[in-house]
């Protein structure tokens, strides 16, 4: 049984928005809804305008630059997570048993389109969001250091 034309284009047309929700799952996170076939195709197009000579095209050298970055103490990187964002702010989480920034520091600034957000340690508090670095410049984008004297 052979599979219809329309069909094989339907899903072709389609296929790059489950992508794009799979980049999307993360802190500050694209809204990309199951029937938006122009946001899929839009992280499509910021990804591979993005990866052309980037930085931290890879989690390897993007973890490498979170380890140097955030060494410890009192913030040590663990994980990144690539997550395809909206230029938009947000604030970052701080799960229960957490470390929150110093005043006004937990709102994050995502003026990218892609960034790795770095999960790790705050002393031997829980893991969580300690920073987001830029695909494309390796910049930091957000760290949650400074951290007030109690969170230390």
């Amino acid at each position: 049984m052979a599979i219809p034309l329309g069909v094989v284009l339907v899903v072709l047309v389609w296929a790059p928005v489950p992508v794009a929700r799979h980049y999307a799952d993360g802190p500050g996170g694209a809204d990309v809804p199951l029937t938006a076939i122009d946001r899929g195709w839009e992280f499509v197009v910021h990804a591979v305008t993005l990866s052309r000579g980037a930085e931290l095209g890879a989690s390897d050298a993007a973890l490498e630059r979170a380890q140097t970055v955030w060494a410890g103490p009192p913030a040590r990187a663990e994980s990144v997570d690539l997550v395809y964002l909206d230029p938009s702010t947000f604030v970052a989480p701080v799960p229960p048993g957490g470390r929150a920034t110093a005043p006004g520091r937990r709102v994050v600034d995502a003026d990218t389109r892609l960034g790795w957000v770095v999960r790790g340690r705050i002393g031997d508090g829980p893991r969580q969001m300690i920073g987001l670095l830029d695909y494309a410049t390796g910049d930091v984008r957000w760290d949650v250091r400074p951290l007030p004297a109690a969170a230390r």
